[in-house]
């Protein structure tokens, strides 16, 4: 346990999200709660404003964590949030008869020195230390799963035509898998959570170079301009997570 004389670590965050330049609905949306250590950004998919509300249902459910008291508890309240999230989007999806909806999820948990990022479909989450850019998530569709039977190529997934075709998600008639990695934060951490309308249009090497900016926020809106530029033919969302010290006491304080 952190003592009192002791430093703790604290993600900072900035989220941002833009419909595009094609689509009229924003069906993405992020969440972002520094004092709890839980950051997000859901991918909703579904007709007539189906994969909108996939989304927001499981950002609500994400606001009902409690203050955790271990890295094991926020765990464990994520995965029930998550839980509750997809029943209450089949119910909706049941009502609406308007057939499947559901969402993708990337969540960023950091809880002191330790972090857990968790995720289902092709929403990304990036680790940028030390001026290297890492993936953490294995994006959960066709694409990748043909990639890694090596029967396509990355180059070849690219263009694939069947390379949006998630095989995770929260809702959309799928069963709910959660894929998780662990490890342990470093001051100077910087963590990039994105919906793939940002990867669809940016590479892993812009993207670096887009995250050294100092600042989180300019970071954040040259990745959402990158995209726009790039031809902004979806949603796209992302949320820049910081690691700093901060003194135990304030670590556990709300801003």
């Amino acid at each position: 346990m952190i003592g009192k004389t002791q430093e703790a670590l604290r993600g900072f965050a900035v989220g941002v999200t833009h419909t595009g330049r094609v689509r009229e609905e924003n069906q993405d949306t992020y969440f972002v709660d520094e004092g709890k250590g839980v950051f997000a950004v859901m991918d909703g998919a579904g007709g007539l404003s189906g994969g909108a509300m996939a989304s927001d249902l499981v950002r609500q459910a994400l606001c009902n964590i409690s203050r955790p008291r271990s890295a094991e508890d926020l765990l464990e309240q994520f995965e029930s949030r998550v839980i509750v999230a997809k029943d209450r989007i089949e119910s909706a999806a049941d009502r609406a008869e308007n057939g499947p909806m559901g969402t993708t999820i990337a969540a960023l948990l950091t809880y002191d020195t330790n972090f857990a990022c968790i995720w289902a479909g092709d929403s990304r989450v990036y680790r940028f230390r030390n001026g290297q850019l890492e993936q953490l998530t294995t994006d959960h569709t066709e694409a990748q799963e043909l990639v890694d039977q090596n029967v396509l190529t990355e180059e070849e997934a690219k263009t694939f035509a069947r390379r949006h075709v998630i095989t995770h998600a929260i809702g959309s008639g799928l069963d709910l898998e959660l894929e998780m990695v662990s490890g342990n934060l470093l001051p100077g951490d910087r963590f990039l959570l994105c919906s793939d309308g940002l990867t669809g249009h940016l590479d892993d090497a812009v993207i670096g170079t887009f995250l050294m900016n100092g600042a989180p926020n300019a970071a954040a809106q040259c990745l959402i301009k990158g995209a726009l530029d790039g031809g902004g033919s979806d949603n796209v969302t992302v949320v820049i997570v910081d690691i700093d010290r901060v003194a135990a006491g304030e670590g556990a304080t709300d801003r």
